[in-house]
């Protein structure tokens, strides 16, 4: 796969740009450990995209438990803001943003609250890269539904068809397919199957 003939580039933000899922995963298990949840690490890294809220009601609907989504979520999310400055971008991911900025389109779709992302973008200096940041804050229906990315190739002024999604989990697979998109999945940082 190449990038030429693409109108617009969608990337997700953690476990795809930023080398971020890990702070996700100990939040999480610190969390799990807080409220007495089992912690399956694979099982939370494939929800990476969904709200944590929305992960915390699935945590009580699969291990039939009693759970405050808001508490859980609260104490997650205390967590991972504390560590938020360890993130970095994965190089091999920076490299290409920095060799096709300008060139084509680009735009952020990520399950994180606007909160978070522009803070991990800031400390990053990812932010200068992407005009266009869709978070959990502006859709209703989140990953692996498709709003999330078709609100980005809206705001790039691109249609759909015409663009890549980077993804690293399945569900954000399943949302840039049902967006319509081709998806390129990243593993351990670097993009799969493609030329650039």
């Amino acid at each position: 796969m190449t990038l030429s003939g693409f109108q617009g580039l969608v990337f997700d933000l953690d476990g795809t740009l930023v080398d971020s899922m890990p702070l996700h995963l100990a939040a999480w298990e610190h969390t799990a450990r807080e409220f007495g949840f089992q912690f399956d690490a694979d099982w939370f890294y494939e929800l990476g995209g969904m709200p944590s809220r929305k992960i915390a009601l699935l945590v009580a609907e699969v291990q039939q438990i009693a759970l405050d989504p808001l508490v859980v979520t609260r104490c997650k999310t205390e967590h991972y803001v504390a560590n938020l400055h360890k993130a970095t971008p994965f190089p091999a991911m920076l490299d290409l943003v920095r060799r096709y900025h300008g060139l084509i389109p680009m735009g952020i779709g990520t399950g994180s609250p606007r909160i978070n992302a522009e803070a991990v973008l800031r400390n990053t200096g990812l932010d200068s890269y992407f005009p266009v940041v869709v978070t959990a804050d502006d859709v209703a229906l989140h990953k692996p539904h498709p709003d999330t990315f078709l609100l980005v190739a809206q705001r790039l002024g691109v249609a759909p068809d015409g663009c890549l999604v980077f993804e690293d989990t399945g569900i954000g697979a399943q949302a840039g397919e049902a967006a319509g998109m081709q998806v390129c999945m990243v593993k351990e940082g670097k993009p799969v199957g493609l030329t650039y």
